[in-house]
């Protein structure tokens, strides 16, 4: 049902990627010294939650693409490894929800590791990808991670929208909120609709 919904395509899988490292560097630059507490835990809640999707992304689909045609690139073995490491830190950080000040250091650490990931990945691994799977290859798993993603968010759909008006400021927490009630209306009036042509 969800992949009626669908854009007719979707970004290169590669593209995808990048834009995943941007949102979740956004929303890290979103946290200051005064940030209040329930802000502050729902952006941690966000950014794990991005990385989580993101690494498994990579994981089901986009390495084992490039493993398909090569076994040649030593920065893939090590990004495998590097996920490991920052599921245990998005646990660190998970734990920490009630204690402000270790749970920054924890994400602190967290996005250290995703930055040297993304310079690695950034620099090596998506420009490997991008020569050795072509732009039909690449639009075509970008299509398949789209629709994953889809699907590993679903069961999280209210905490991450929940957590998207949490993590906002007063104006933009008001504008999201309205989205939401927006885009449920609609997508009742869509069901309705499907359902009295059948």
């Amino acid at each position: 049902m969800a992949q009626r919904f669908l854009p007719p395509s979707s970004p290169a899988a590669t593209r995808i990627l990048r834009m995943d490292h941007a949102h979740v560097l956004a929303d890290f630059h979103k946290l200051r010294a005064d940030t209040p507490a329930a802000a502050r835990a729902a952006i941690c809640r966000r950014i794990c939650t991005a990385l989580e999707l993101h690494t498994q992304l990579e994981e089901e689909l986009f390495y084992p693409a490039l493993r398909e045609l090569t076994t040649h690139l030593p920065s893939l073995d090590h990004s495998q490894t590097v996920h490991a490491d920052m599921r245990r830190q998005m646990e660190r950080v998970r734990q920490l929800d009630e204690h402000a000040a270790e749970q920054t250091a924890a994400l602190h650490a967290l996005i250290t590791q995703m930055l040297q990931h993304v310079h690695l990945e950034e620099t090596l691994l998506l420009p490997a990808a991008e020569e050795l799977l072509g732009a039909e290859r690449l639009n075509e798993l970008g299509v398949r991670m789209t629709r994953r993603r889809v699907e590993l968010a679903r069961p999280h759909a209210v905490d991450m929208a929940a957590d998207a008006v949490r993590a906002a400021p007063l104006k933009s927490a008001l504008y999201a909120a309205g989205t939401l009630l927006a885009s449920g209306l609609v997508f009742q009036h869509l069901r309705r609709r499907r359902i009295t042509r059948h």
